[in-house]
């Protein structure tokens, strides 16, 4: 993956939107000074945080509590993002998109 990370919205709040992730790191969550702000009801005040390094991106959940899924699975440490992955947080979803 490059610079950029683009999200794709396909369930919850934001459903068809592209969200671009052009900084080393992205934090997600439901409070109005979070990088990714999401209005769920699953979603935490800071969730989770996408940050890139050497070149691929990763996803963290940052509270033992925060419902973080990549590719269906539930994630409790940090994972790799690639081209294709079904994101989920909390209720909402993401596909990982191409740069």
């Amino acid at each position: 993956m490059g610079r950029e990370l683009t999200l794709i919205g396909v369930s919850g709040s934001r459903t068809g939107q592209q969200i671009v992730v052009n900084r080393r790191n992205a934090v997600i969550g439901s409070a109005r000074h979070c990088d990714i702000v999401l209005h769920d009801r699953q979603v935490l005040e800071r969730h989770a945080e996408i940050a890139q390094a050497l070149e691929r991106w990763f996803v963290t959940p940052l509270d033992t509590g925060a419902l973080v899924a990549l590719n269906g699975q539930r994630i409790s440490g940090r994972q790799r993002l690639q081209r294709g992955d079904l994101l989920s947080i909390g209720s909402a979803a993401f596909k990982v998109a191409a740069e």
